[in-house]
């Protein structure tokens, strides 16, 4: 048997720990790895378009999580507010 096996056959109350813990590192890791890659705000590629928010259209919802989801519905003929600027 391996040394982690071995551990864990005498301590078998620390393997509910060790997933916890494991998952929560996990699920952050992947959190941060969907940020980068789906939201506008952050900006890896310093090379680019300055500003990426810009890109973003009117019915479009780069949020996680959206409550009222006819809004973003509501808005696909209107023009973007920034040409008047």
């Amino acid at each position: 048997m391996s040394s982690f096996a071995t551990f864990f056959t005498r301590n078998p109350a620390l393997v509910p720990l060790f997933v916890a813990c494991g998952g929560g590192v996990g699920g952050g890791l992947l959190y941060a790895m969907y940020t980068l890659k789906n939201s506008p705000e952050v900006m890896v590629n310093r090379i680019g378009h300055p500003q990426p928010w810009n890109n973003v259209k009117q019915h479009e919802n780069p949020k996680l999580l959206t409550i009222n989801k006819d809004f973003f519905d509501s808005r696909k003929g209107l023009e973007s507010p920034s040409k008047n600027y």
